[in-house]
C-alpha cells in the first residue's frame, strides 16, 4: 500500500447557485472543485489510500486555487499546461423534490482539451504507483484524448498496474464526429476493473440485458464483450425523487455476484459525486485484500454517504462510513 493510485482527467471548476435556487433567479454562485477522477483522488486520500492525479491546468491564479483544494485532501498532483488557456467549468443547478438536477458544461478551449499524445510523462509517474484509473469523460472530449488514453493505457500495462475505469457516459460531451460505440470498447478492452451501468452498456456495446433479470443479464453480457475484465461493479438506484432515492450496489467476479444491503436515502444534500464515491470505495476495498462482500459493502457505504455531502468531494473518513455500515444509514446522532 505503499504505492500510489494513478487518476487522469479533468479538473474542473463548478458553479452552484446556493439553496437549491434556479439559476435564472441567483444572484450569486457558490464555488466548487469537481471532475470524476479527482473526486475519486479526494476520497482515497482521504481513506488513507495515496492518490496522485494527473492533468492540466493553466498557469493562473484561479488553477493555483483547484490545486490548493486537492493538496488540502492530501492528493498529489502531476500537471502540465498546454495552450495555457482556462480551466474547465461547469454549472450545476440542483434538483429539489420533483424538480431533476440540471448540468451545463463550459469546457471547450479548456488547457485540458489540448493536451495531445507525448505531452505527459507517464513512466515516470506510474514507477510510483500500482493502480491507474480513467474514465468515458475524457475519450468524450476530442479525438487527440482518446489518442492520449491509448498512450496512458499502454503505458500502465507496460509497468504492470491494475487498471480500472468508469464507463461515465456524457452524452452532451461526444460532439466530434465519433460514436461512444465506435471508441469505448478497444480503451475498454484491456482494463482490469470496471464501474458500469445498464444504460450505457447498451449505448457501448449493443447490448440487450433481459429486462426482468437487469443485473445479472448485463453482467453476463459484459463480461462475454470484456473477457480480460476480472471485475465488474454497478450500482442501482430506485429514484423516488430528486431529494429520495433507494441504492444498492454489486460486484461480478468470476461469474458470481455479490450485493450490498439496500439503503433507503432521504433527504439527499446531494447525488453529485456518488458514483466516484462508491469507486473509491471499490478501489480501497480491492487494493486493501478486503473480501468481496466486504468491498462491496464498504464501497456501497461509500456511495451513500456522499449523498449527505454538498459539492463534488466525498470528505467523509473511514469512521464515518463505518458508522455508516453499523447503523445501516438511520443517521442516529453519536453522543
Amino acid at each position: 500500500m505503499n504505492k500510489k493510485v494513478a487518476l487522469f482527467g479533468e479538473y474542473l471548476l463548478r458553479l452552484t447557485p446556493p439553496q437549491q435556487q434556479k439559476l435564472v433567479q441567483t444572484q450569486s454562485l457558490e464555488m466548487h472543485w469537481a471532475g470524476s477522477e479527482a473526486n475519486i483522488a479526494v476520497s482515497l486520500s482521504v481513506l488513507g489510500a495515496p492518490a496522485i492525479y494527473i492533468t492540466a491546468l493553466p498557469a493562473n491564479e484561479l488553477a493555483r486555487a483547484g490545486l490548493a483544494e486537492l493538496s488540502k485532501y492530501g492528493v498529489q498532483t502531476h500537471t502540465i499546461s498546454t495552450a495555457d488557456t482556462r480551466v474547465g467549468t461547469y454549472y450545476y443547478e440542483s434538483g429539489q423534490g420533483a424538480r431533476a438536477g440540471r448540468i451545463i458544461y463550459d469546457r471547450e478551449y479548456s488547457d485540458f482539451s489540448f493536451v495531445k499524445p507525448g505531452q505527459i510523462s507517464w513512466n515516470p509517474v506510474f514507477d510510483t504507483c500500482d493502480w491507474f484509473h480513467w474514465s468515458g469523460i475524457t475519450p468524450a472530449l476530442n479525438e487527440n484524448l482518446v489518442a492520449v488514453c491509448k498512450e496512458a493505457l499502454a503505458a500502465a500495462k507496460q509497468k504492470g498496474l491494475t487498471v480500472s475505469a468508469d464507463f461515465n457516459y456524457r452524452s452532451t460531451l461526444w460532439k466530434y464526429g465519433k460514436a461512444c460505440s465506435e471508441v469505448m470498447p478497444g480503451l475498454l478492452s484491456n482494463c482490469d476493473v470496471i464501474l458500469a451501468d445498464v444504460d450505457t452498456a447498451k449505448l457501448y456495446f449493443g447490448i440487450a440485458p433481459d429486462e426482468k433479470n437487469l443485473v445479472d443479464s448485463t453482467f453476463e453480457l459484459l463480461q462475454q464483450r470484456l473477457p480480460k475484465a476480472g471485475h465488474i461493479v454497478m450500482t442501482m438506484r430506485v429514484q423516488e425523487s430528486a431529494t429520495s432515492n433507494q441504492y444498492i450496489g454489486y460486484i461480478w467476479h468470476k461469474g458470481s455476484i455479490y450485493r450490498s444491503k439496500p439503503y433507503r436515502i432521504g433527504q439527499i444534500a446531494e447525488r453529485i459525486g456518488a458514483g466516484d464515491a462508491f469507486m473509491a470505495g471499490v478501489i480501497y476495498g480491492l487494493r486493501s485484500k478486503m473480501s468481496l462482500e466486504d468491498t462491496i459493502e464498504f464501497a456501497t457505504a461509500c456511495g451513500v454517504i456522499k449523498h449527505s455531502i454538498t459539492g463534488d468531494f466525498n470528505i467523509a473518513s473511514p469512521e464515518d462510513i463505518k458508522t455508516l455500515m453499523q447503523q445501516g444509514g438511520s443517521g442516529r446522532i453519536i453522543r
